[in-house]
This record gives C-alpha cells, sequence and structure tokens, in this order.
C-alpha cells in the first residue's frame, strides 16, 4: 500500500510518451479540437446575452446602486464563468466518453498485445458509444446525491470543519472513478465491481486523483489532462487490477456485454 502512490506517479510519467505516440495521436487530436470549439461557442453564446441579462438584474435594483453596476458586471461574470466551467465539464466527460474509450483499448492493446476487436464495424462503435454514454449517466447518478450530502455537511456546526476536508477527498476519489472506468469498462467489469476494486486502493486513487486535480488548474495544460489521465488511468489497470478481473472479463462478449 505504501508503494501506491508511486505507482500512481510513475503511471503519469510514463503516460507522457505514449501519448505523444503516432498511434495513439489521432484519439487526442479529435476530441481535443472538438473541446476547444465546444468551450468557444458555450462562452460566446454566453456572454453575447451578458449585457441583456444584467440590464434585467440592474432592473430590480434601487436607483442609488447603480453606481455599482462594474462590481455587479464582475460578480455577475466570475458566477457565469464557474457555470460554464461545470457544465462545460460535465459536457466534455460526456461527449469525450466513447474517445477515451478507444483511447484506453488502444493503449491495452499497446502495452500488453491484447486484441478487442480486430474490425470495427459501425454496429461495435455504435456500441462502445451507447455503453459510454450508459457509464457516464452512472457517474453522475453516483456523485450528485453524495456530493450533495457534502455540501448540506458544510452548514452543521462542528462537523463543517471537517467537511471541505471530505469534500476534497470525495473529488479525488471522483476523478480516480471517472478516468479509471475506461479501461474497466473495455473489460466488461461493471461499474459497481469496479468501485470495489477501487476502495481496496484508496492511496492508489487519492494519488491518482490529487495529481489530475492539480494538472487541472495549469492553463492550457489542462486541456491535455483528460487523454493523459485515460493513459495513466488504463497503465495502472494493467499493472495493478487486471489480474484479478482477467478470467471474469475474457468470459464477456464484447458486443452483447453478457456472459
Amino acid at each position: 500500500m505504501i508503494s501506491h502512490p508511486f505507482k500512481a506517479a510513475g503511471a503519469f510519467l510514463k503516460a507522457f510518451p505514449l501519448v505523444l505516440s503516432k498511434e495513439l495521436r489521432l484519439f487526442i487530436l479529435a476530441p481535443l479540437l472538438a473541446n476547444c470549439l465546444l468551450v468557444g461557442l458555450l462562452y460566446m453564446v454566453a456572454f453575447s446575452y451578458f449585457q441583456t441579462l444584467m440590464d434585467s438584474a440592474m432592473g430590480y435594483l434601487p436607483e442609488w446602486v447603480f453606481f455599482l453596476e462594474w462590481l455587479f458586471k464582475v460578480i455577475f461574470a466570475a458566477i457565469i464563468s464557474v457555470l460554464l466551467f461545470y457544465s462545460f465539464s460535465v459536457g466534455v466527460n460526456i461527449l469525450a466518453a466513447p474517445f477515451m474509450a478507444f483511447l484506453a483499448e488502444k493503449v491495452e492493446e499497446k502495452e500488453t498485445g491484447k486484441v478487442f476487436d480486430e474490425t470495427l464495424s459501425a454496429s461495435v462503435i455504435m456500441t462502445i458509444i451507447v455503453r459510454s454514454l450508459q457509464r457516464e449517466l452512472q457517474k453522475i447518478l453516483y456523485f450528485l446525491p453524495r456530493f450533495i450530502l457534502l455540501l448540506l455537511l458544510s452548514f452543521i456546526p462542528l462537523v463543517n470543519v471537517i467537511a471541505p476536508v471530505l469534500l476534497l477527498l470525495f473529488s479525488m476519489w471522483m476523478l480516480s472513478l471517472q478516468y479509471m472506468d475506461y479501461a474497466f469498462d473495455n473489460n466488461k467489469v461493471t461499474f459497481h465491481d469496479m468501485r470495489m476494486s477501487l476502495r481496496t486502493k484508496p492511496l492508489l486513487c487519492w494519488t491518482f486523483g490529487a495529481i489530475v486535480m492539480v494538472a487541472l488548474t495549469i492553463p492550457l495544460f489542462n486541456l491535455f489532462v483528460m487523454p493523459i489521465a485515460v493513459v495513466a488511468a488504463t497503465l495502472l489497470w494493467i499493472s495493478v487490477f487486471r489480474a484479478q478481473h482477467e478470467s471474469y472479463s475474457t468470459l464477456l462478449d464484447r458486443k452483447h456485454g453478457a456472459l
């Protein structure tokens, strides 16, 4: 267990050259371009209505506070930016899920020689897309009630002292869950079984999530965090989790996901 944080850090170091390799470049550039276009469109639409919304909001305020309009603009812009950021994060995870599933497959094939599907027909691609979207929905349904509960704890006296720590640990756990999921899902490990496996390696998951969290705060570099994290998570699947699930996953048919 003591070595788990080093394994997580080592996976990220190994992920960098893999991300830049010729075989994986396409699976990174396509979602990256889509992400940039999406965030640009979101911000362009949002701020095109910014002045209209500001005029409407100021209409409810008394005239004597109009000299503070500049302050309200700053606050309102900050609120919109935060809401857009979180909406964008959820949207990107959903849209990029099929790309990240393919990326995790290619990494595992490259590292282990395992072949998932020799021929990617239209029906197989559609199956992977639908399954990826279903898993994203499972993650959202898992996240929301726990996140709301942690927010409510922050309003309870005494308990609110540890609420920020719990929220931080939960955020790191969710980042680990998000990016580990692609490799587990590719190998037909259910969402529940994946969570049970990850719970046996808490230090590994928290370290992985902490690295992703710090990387997301770095401007420009944060655009590349998603594919790097997926590659690192797949490497951890291969080195840490694969052995205990391999016999089970080989019994499952990739197209139907059933025994």
